[in-house]
């Protein structure tokens, strides 16, 4: 297929971490994980007498409870406290933290033995909390220290990709027709998305900056370049729209809300398809796909809206933890670990491998996920080596571009493989 034509059907999609700013039910899970990485949610529930009482529980283990692990009902605003030691398997790992807000929630985090505290992005226990229900965060890893050099994320755009280094700039290359390689300049990012022509990165700040191309492939202004104003907590491109989570947890999208039909005589047509119709939240993840979205709801359960040529629109019933959207097709990670595919399944795009895996991320035509153990696995058109040239693990991160794939290696390090026509498979030295 001509460069010009496949790239305009293009897609970059991220599977982002589940992020959001509330928390979600406590449903049960059976991921595995690997013996250097303890991963886990932050589990709380009000008490009658007015007191939350909180604790840990292990990513496919059961509750714990440290001994001291009571928030007291009138507690000062802003004044963090702290339970007892968390105890896995007769080791410490670390603490739970606990602040009241001034408008009534809590918030928790958590402080390993050996490192800084972790800020869970879903941390908030909320003000009307039925008595009795236990509540979690999104889950959280504490393994191995973060490396002192090196890249904390990557996302593969259609012929660019965009990664944050440890320090927390960003650091791009491939094309960059549009400029969407000239990252801003700051340490402060903790996300980053690569769309199309474009890219969009999260500051710790919680406000977004985005750059690149700010038109769709006929040349029409959609404004994907343009960002809402406010405080995020995550972000995800498509192929010419973008959307964001807000600290409420609604979803905000804005760009191309169309797709275009394409005449055999006569000029292409733009047909509405709502891809930036976001429902009501709150949710805890989102993910752009080419001209479709999905959202990860707080309890575990995804919608998705816009074009549905291929059922890709028609999420399956069920709890999650993780969404990826694609060109026409999506995958998720089921609370079990187990991944379940929909939409087209062109070159078998649906057809998941077995097992357990503990990331996602969707591609054109092609899907790859890490599994439990570290390793990738791909699937889908092998057209550039994307399934036979996978490296080998172990990866903490990994992102499908269009005909490309990058993932960050447990040491740091960015590995590329497939299509490298713009020099977008050039991974920069850690």
């Amino acid at each position: 297929m001509p460069t010009l034509a496949r790239r305009t059907i293009a897609l970059a999609a991220l599977a982002i971490a589940i992020i959001a700013a509330a928390v979600a039910l406590d449903l049960p899970s059976a991921a595995a994980q690997s013996d250097d990485e303890q991963t886990g949610r932050i589990v709380a529930r009000r008490l009658a007498d007015g007191r939350t009482e909180f604790g840990w529980q292990p990513t496919g283990g059961e509750r714990i409870l440290p001994r001291q692990r009571s928030f007291p009902a009138n507690v000062r605003h802003d004044r963090w406290l702290r339970s007892s030691p968390v105890e896995v398997a007769g080791k410490e790992i670390g603490w739970i933290n606990a602040r009241r807000l001034a408008d009534g929630r809590i918030e928790f985090a958590f402080t390993p033995t050996d490192g800084e505290r972790i800020a869970p992005p879903a941390r908030y226990f909320p003000v009307d909390a039925r008595v009795g229900r236990w509540l979690r965060s999104t889950e959280i890893a504490i393994g191995p220290p973060t490396p002192a050099t090196g890249f904390i994320a990557v996302s593969a755009g259609d012929s660019h990709n965009c990664a944050i280094r440890v320090s927390g700039a960003i650091e791009c290359w491939g094309i960059d027709r549009y400029g969407q390689t000239s990252a801003p300049a700051g340490s402060d990012f903790i996300a980053v998305a690569a769309g199309f022509d474009h890219t969009c990165a999260l500051r710790e700040s919680g406000e977004l900056a985005c750059w690149g191309s700010n038109q769709d492939w006929q040349l029409i202004r959609t404004g994907q370049a343009e960002p809402p104003t406010g405080r995020f907590t995550a972000v995800s491109t498509g192929g010419w729209h973008n959307c964001v989570i807000r600290e409420s947890g609604e979803i905000e999208c804005w760009g191309a809300n169309h797709v275009y039909a394409i005449p055999q005589d006569g000029e292409p047509e733009a047909i509405p398809t709502g891809q930036t119709n976001a429902p009501a939240g709150p949710f805890s993840a989102v993910s752009a796909g080419n001209n479709h979205t999905c959202g990860l709801r707080t309890n575990g359960e995804i919608e998705c809206w816009g074009y549905n040529s291929s059922g890709q629109s028609d999420a399956p019933a069920g709890r999650f933890t993780a969404v990826a959207a694609g060109w026409l097709h999506n995958c998720a990670i089921r609370e079990s670990g187990e991944i379940e595919c929909w939409g087209s399944n062109e070159y078998g795009l649906s057809d998941a491998p077995a097992g357990r895996f503990t990331a996602v991320a969707a591609g054109s035509l092609h899907t790859c996920a890490i599994r439990t153990n570290g390793e990738i696995a791909c699937w889908g058109e092998n057209a550039q080596g994307l399934m036979s040239n996978t490296p080998a693990g172990p990866f903490s991160a990994v992102s499908a571009g269009y005909s490309h794939n990058c993932a960050i290696r447990t040491s740091g390090e960015i590995e590329c493989w497939g299509d490298n026509d713009s020099g977008q498979t050039d991974a920069p030295a850690p």
